[in-house]
Formats: C-alpha cells, sequence, structure tokens
C-alpha cells in the first residue's frame, strides 16, 4: 500500500500558511525542509483519530510477549453469560 500525501515546502507554506491551514482541515500535507519531509499538517479530528488506533493490536505480532502469553493462556468463563441468544 502506497501513502500518497501532497507535499509542499516550508517556504512556500510560511508564505501562504493560511492556505495550506485550510488544506490540511482536508486531507493531510507534508511540509518538506532541506529536502527531506520534516512535518505533517493535519486537523485535530484526523489526529485524534489516528490516536485513538494507537492503542489497537491488529495483529498478534503486534502483542507484547506478555499480552500474547495472557491472550493465549486465556480460559474460557465456565457459565454461559446468555450473549448465545444474540446470535437467534
Amino acid at each position: 500500500m502506497s501513502l500518497s500525501i501532497e507535499t509542499f515546502r516550508s517556504s512556500e507554506v510560511s508564505k501562504r500558511f493560511g492556505f495550506y491551514y485550510d488544506k490540511a482541515m482536508t486531507h493531510p500535507i507534508a511540509v518538506e525542509r532541506d529536502g527531506a519531509v520534516r512535518v505533517v499538517m493535519l486537523s485535530t479530528a484526523e489526529y485524534e483519530r489516528l490516536a485513538r488506533l494507537d492503542h489497537i493490536a491488529l495483529a498478534p505480532k503486534e502483542l507484547s510477549e506478555a499480552a500474547f502469553n495472557a491472550i493465549a493462556n486465556a480460559q474460557p468463563v465456565a457459565e454461559p453469560d446468555g450473549s448465545d441468544k444474540l446470535m437467534d
């Protein structure tokens, strides 16, 4: 998967900050300085969405060994909790 993001020079962003601020409200933009991307501007809503994802493990390899072992060794609940009725 390739991440495509518009990139702009910092000198241009500093000259037209309001324009790029508005642009960043609709999609993230990268700001380049000395030939390398140094920062990304994005809306608060997008930042908060990404921050919420920060704690979610998407694959077993992303878990710590302790967390993986805790899940692997977990025992099922002895008594049914009635959630099987949700499947009817």
